[in-house]
């Protein structure tokens, strides 16, 4: 069933809703829709635009998770070990909790620290 199956790694409940707003039945499979169901589902896609009006008590405001490996980092430098003159810092990493405001922190100084590595001041 095509509400069933999310593609392009959208989050399940995020493609339920536009799979509905596409005017597709929830018990519809990829193979009977029609040219126009097909359609919307694309300008739904591509052109939906949405209003976020504050966060939930469920966490739900979190839409990543994951990113690059720390063992792959130099943390004094915020080089990729893996790709010389790489820098990652910030939502970029692999730094999940609820940090409750020191994420930004986080991002500070790993930009700091990868913008002095790469001018050569470090």
């Amino acid at each position: 069933m095509v509400v069933n199956t999310p593609n392009f790694g959208i989050p399940k409940r995020l493609w339920k809703e536009l799979v509905i707003y596409s005017q597709i039945d929830n018990k519809s499979v990829w193979a009977e829709l029609n040219k126009n169901q097909l359609n919307l589902l694309s300008t739904q896609l591509t052109s939906s635009i949405f209003k976020v009006n504050g966060k939930s008590t469920f966490k739900e405001e979190f839409v990543t998770a994951g990113g690059i490996d720390l063992k792959e980092i130099n943390f004094k430098t915020f080089e990729s070990k893996i790709h010389n003159n790489l820098f990652f810092a910030g939502e970029i990493l692999n730094i999940d909790a609820i940090t409750g405001g020191y994420n930004f922190q986080n991002a500070w100084t790993g930009g700091y620290v990868a913008s002095k590595s790469i001018s050569g001041i470090v």
